[in-house]
């Protein structure tokens, strides 16, 4: 084996017992200080010379001899990189400005930024890169399903998921740069994590819905939704420019969204909307994405310019014009939150028919409402993916294949049709 292994402590040399055979001094015995070992590394590009690797901090000479053995396997097998002592916490920061700076979306910059504080660095900041394995990896994972000591409350298994996605990616990315062999988070197992099943309204209840919300100020808006899938900031972000109510196309170009303590200007009035921002939809396959419409729902917005139009001439040069669909009474945007509590106001007033109210749901569930109807039209799966500005199809399938009564039957029918027949039981 290349290279040597030695212990640092604090005896003086003079104190050490000699060897007699080499006639060097040999490492004390006493429970204190550490072991280290150094060899030779590969050739330096700049300097030509072979580096110096040196490591320490190992318990006993088992220890380090076992990871002497390690670095020189690696050396050898041409793998072996060199972090410069760079910690897990350090590498994260470094990884997620380089995301920032490569065009990462601001709202998955804060998720990320989340995971890193609040998760990541709690339990693995203080690990040096090199030595991360997956048993570090998979005792975070346990600990925070179980006892997180994050809040008090343990981690959903989806949470988990997007947390453990986070570290993979991060190191995916230092093992492209050769700061680590491997990526310590790849092959972690993770809990199993069943999607919920959305239960959006069924046609008569939506129907209900948007028959009385028609005639209020912006019962245009969830209309919309409901007809094109749109999700909430997109529509809350929706300007005229992006619509051409005549043709009844929606062109997707950015959404709204509410951030906490954002100082940011407004690119239409210059301002700062007090924790209002705009920016690109969620997905990349969200933006610049077209949605047609019905008629119905191309009237309903035709009508909705006209009142707004009324609106602006009554607030005369006190309107402030961002241009935008569905917008305040004096034409600043609208906060998404109060987007939602009025839905709920709005549903809470709603009576069917038969005299119940009608079932509280979430404003998203219209998106899945216009993926459900759709389903139940015969429309292709790709073509719903789209719409909704998904980024795979196969995510659309999850979702919404299992949504409204008889979907399935009349699949089961036309694919019995399909078979030819000359005796069926129970019909001769």
């Amino acid at each position: 084996m290349n290279g040597s292994v030695y212990k640092r402590c604090s005896c003086p040399t003079a104190d050490l017992p000699l060897d007699q055979r080499t006639g060097k001094r040999r490492p004390c015995s006493k429970q204190h200080g550490s072991w280290w070992f150094h060899t030779r590394g590969p050739v330096d590009a700049a300097t030509g010379k072979p580096k110096r690797i040196s490591r320490g901090g190992y318990r006993n000479k088992r220890d380090a001899e076992v990871a002497l053995a390690e670095v020189t396997a690696q050396i050898r097998s041409g793998i072996w990189t060199d972090d410069h002592r760079v910690t897990v916490s350090a590498w994260l920061d470094a990884w997620l400005v380089r995301k920032q700076a490569n065009g990462l979306r601001p709202a998955t910059v804060r998720v990320y930024r989340q995971h890193i504080d609040d998760y990541l660095k709690p339990f693995l900041g203080s690990i040096l890169l090199r030595d991360l394995r997956p048993g570090h990896v998979a005792d975070m994972l346990a600990r925070l399903q179980t006892n997180p000591g994050t809040g008090g409350h343990s981690l959903s298994p989806n949470t988990l998921t997007r947390v453990h996605a986070c570290l993979r990616s991060a190191l995916s990315t230092a093992v492209k740069m050769r700061l680590v062999a491997f990526n310590a988070a790849r092959d972690v197992e993770l809990p199993k994590v069943t999607r919920k099943r959305v239960k959006p309204w069924q046609p008569a209840e939506l129907g209900a819905f948007l028959d009385a919300v028609q005639n209020d100020r912006l019962g245009a808006l969830f209309e919309t939704v409901a007809a094109s899938g749109m999700r909430r900031g997109e529509a809350c972000g929706l300007r005229w420019d992006d619509l051409d109510p005549g043709a009844g196309v929606i062109t997707v170009r950015q959404q709204l969204t509410e951030r906490s303590g954002d100082d940011s200007v407004c690119p239409f009035c210059g301002r700062n909307h007090q924790g209002l921002a705009f920016a690109t939809p969620k997905t990349d396959s969200g933006e610049y994405r077209k949605i047609e419409l019905d008629q119905v729902t191309a009237g309903v917005l035709l009508h909705h310019q006209v009142q707004q139009g009324l609106e602006k001439m009554a607030w005369g040069d006190a309107y402030s014009d961002h241009g935008l669909v569905f917008c305040r009474e004096d034409g600043n945007p609208l906060s998404p939150s109060h987007v939602t509590g009025l839905f709920h106001k709005l549903t809470d007033a709603v009576q069917l028919p038969d005299g119940f109210k009608l079932r509280r749901v979430r404003l998203h569930d219209l998106r899945h409402g216009q993926a459900s109807l759709m389903l139940a039209a015969g429309v292709d799966m790709n073509i719903i993916s789209k719409r909704l500005g998904h980024a795979r199809s196969s995510f659309t399938a999850d979702t919404y294949a299992h949504m409204l009564d008889g979907v399935g039957r009349d699949a089961a029918e036309k694919a019995a049709s399909l078979i030819p027949r000359r005796i069926v039981a129970g019909n001769n």
